[in-house]
């Protein structure tokens, strides 16, 4: 069960490594956020609502057309103004593939009944025929997991994306 930090950690290194060199920290705070966003759905978690309903968790806003439609508009919201142009559709993207990190790591989770990829349109829910996220042993050892396999890697990738993009886009003397 990767946790927001982790989700916003990986979507941080997506935006250091897919955005145009150099990378800004702009978008890969946006991106990290995207990344997390998904899990908005638990704070309408107290209402009970059943599995089936599209606003359950890891429906609606674990899917595809979640991710397409939030990339869109969070683009459109925070990268509106003339300085951002050129990148806009670039920017777009790379925030829809944070979104989209979200549904797949939590389709890594031994837990839950998968992810509705396909919400609106499908209900039917997915979970990936590899799942190494979710420790049985207790909640001490899911993090400890999800701190070795998603967090630190994701914050190692993502800060050699932002060195290394950023010094390969500098000019020479």
């Amino acid at each position: 069960m990767p946790t927001p930090v982790s989700h916003a950690a990986v979507g941080f290194a997506i935006a250091a490594w897919t955005q145009q060199a150099p990378p800004t920290t702009r978008v890969c705070v946006a991106a990290a956020a995207c990344a997390a966003l998904p899990d908005v759905d638990v704070l309408w978690s107290p209402l009970h609502l059943a599995v089936t309903s599209p606003l359950a968790h890891r429906a609606i806003t674990h899917s595809l057309a979640f991710a397409l439609i939030g990339a869109l508009i969070i683009t459109a919201v925070f990268f509106s103004s003339e300085t951002w142009r050129e990148q806009r559709s670039r920017i777009a993207l790379v925030l829809g593939l944070a979104l989209l990190s979200h549904g797949c790591f939590d389709a890594l989770s031994r837990y839950s009944l998968g992810i509705e990829f396909f919400a609106p349109f499908s209900a039917q829910r997915f979970r990936f025929p590899w799942t190494p996220l979710g420790d049985p042993s207790g909640l001490a050892g899911q993090l400890t997991q999800e701190a070795l396999v998603v967090f630190l890697p994701a914050v190692v990738i993502g800060w050699l994306g932002l060195r290394i993009r950023r010094r390969s886009s500098m000019p020479t003397p």
